[in-house]
């Protein structure tokens, strides 16, 4: 498992966010974080009047505001290969509380444990 501060560039929806990672030495990397264990519901080739996107978009406000309060600052923690999207999966930190981003979305009814 690795370790990084990192700057989140844009949520994509309530479990996937774009962050600008701090390797260390002046050196970053765009990276599409899919967050691990988690499911919220879909936004994208869903009809915007149904329940699911309207309850993905809570999902996505609820990440967005919860970063926002810490000034778009996280630590990620993922491993060193990339899932079978093409993106790397990973457990979000975030200073204002010691419960991951995670497991918050799952407390509060945004999302639920799902392994993939």
């Amino acid at each position: 498992m690795y370790t990084y501060k990192a700057t989140v560039d844009r949520v994509v929806d309530g479990d996937t966010i774009d962050l600008v990672i701090d390797l260390g030495f002046k050196i970053t990397t765009f990276q599409r974080i899919r967050l691990r264990g988690i499911n919220t519901p879909e936004t994208y080739r869903v009809k915007k009047d149904s329940e699911e996107y309207k309850n993905g978009m809570k999902a996505k406000a609820f990440v967005i505001e919860r970063i926002a309060n810490n000034d778009n600052e996280v630590i990620v923690e993922t491993d060193k290969d990339v899932g079978k999207f093409g993106r790397y999966i990973g457990v979000i930190r975030l200073a204002d509380n010691a419960q991951t981003l995670n497991d918050e979305l799952v407390e509060k009814g945004f999302a639920v444990y799902a392994e993939y």
